[in-house]
């Protein structure tokens, strides 16, 4: 014969509940969360960071005036960061600058040439907001996107006191 009980069980949660019954349950709730928390801080430790595509390909250029091909004297320094998006040939980029000897005027991917020789503008990078940092995107053409993996494309930084470029870098692709 099976044993019953008359005694009904309570939940924890409802309001007849008794304050100890209701304290045990927050203590449960809380060491919940607190292992939730760890859980989660063990995963991020564990993963790697989020990076871009596999296929997505990095360019960097340091930008001086050491490498305009027309002298000029400039306290201004610069990068310029940039990603192609291979699937969609998308690239988009990061140039900040500082100290130039005058407000900026222009700034553009300049190719295919290499250091020291000039070239025409290929990409403008500003569009009209030249405040640092400059970001925007496009999508490339073929000839510039060989250009491009092929080194022949350089930035270059135009302002008021130097028409034909203050600061200048070649890209380079960075390696993985």
């Amino acid at each position: 014969m099976p044993i019953t009980s008359n005694r009904r069980t309570r939940n924890p949660f409802s309001r007849d509940a008794s304050p100890v019954a209701r304290g045990a349950s927050a203590v449960s709730s809380a060491r919940r969360a607190a292992s939730l928390a760890l859980a989660a801080a063990l995963l991020c430790a564990i993963l790697p960071p989020a990076r871009a595509a596999d296929d997505d390909i990095l360019f960097t250029a340091t930008l001086t005036d050491d490498e305009q091909s027309v002298p000029t004297y400039s306290p201004g320094t610069g990068i310029a960061e940039f990603r192609l998006e291979r699937a969609t040939m998308k690239l988009s980029w990061k140039v900040t600058y500082q100290n130039l000897t005058s407000p900026a005027i222009a700034a553009g991917l300049y190719g295919p040439e290499n250091l020291g020789a000039n070239a025409g503008q290929v990409v403008d990078l500003a569009g009209g907001k030249l405040k640092s940092p400059i970001t925007g995107s496009t999508t490339l053409s073929d000839g510039v996107f060989q250009y491009l993996i092929t080194g022949r494309v350089y930035v270059n930084l135009h302002t008021t006191k130097y028409k034909d470029g203050e600061l200048r870098g070649q890209l380079r692709r960075q390696r993985r």
